[in-house]
């Protein structure tokens, strides 16, 4: 849904310091939600579509507008420092996707040159 996909696709649902992340899915399409926990408390987990399960943790990252399920955009309920944390979460996800892509392009390269040089080598002795 809006506002959900690329989060979704980056986060598994768990704790990260303060924040409680759900990275879901529906028919429709990926749901995402963060949660700020209170100072030392650990998070208790409900599955990977739903909530943590604890009493004072507050929704900060979710449904704004639509109708859930079929058309719910997402976004910031409530505005504060967590929005930079959050940020900084993001662009370290990031970084260590593009380290795995490039580590298996890496990878893949050495695959095919170790391919071609052993053709080369098949064919020469021929």
């Amino acid at each position: 849904m809006k506002g959900a996909r690329e989060f979704a696709t980056l986060f598994r649902t768990g704790q990260h310091g303060k924040l409680y992340i759900t990275s879901g899915e529906h028919a429709r399409g990926k749901t995402f939600r963060i949660q700020v926990l209170p100072v030392g408390e650990e998070a208790i987990p409900n599955g990977s579509n739903n909530l943590c399960l604890n009493n004072n943790a507050v929704t900060v990252y979710g449904v704004v507008s639509g109708n859930p399920g079929w058309t719910e955009s997402y976004g910031w309920i409530h505005n504060g420092p967590w929005e930079d944390d959050f940020a900084e979460l993001v662009k370290k996800m990031h970084t260590r996707r593009d380290a795995k892509a490039a580590e298996k392009l890496k990878h893949m390269a050495s695959k095919e040159e170790a391919e071609a040089k052993r053709v080369a080598e098949l064919l020469k002795a021929y």
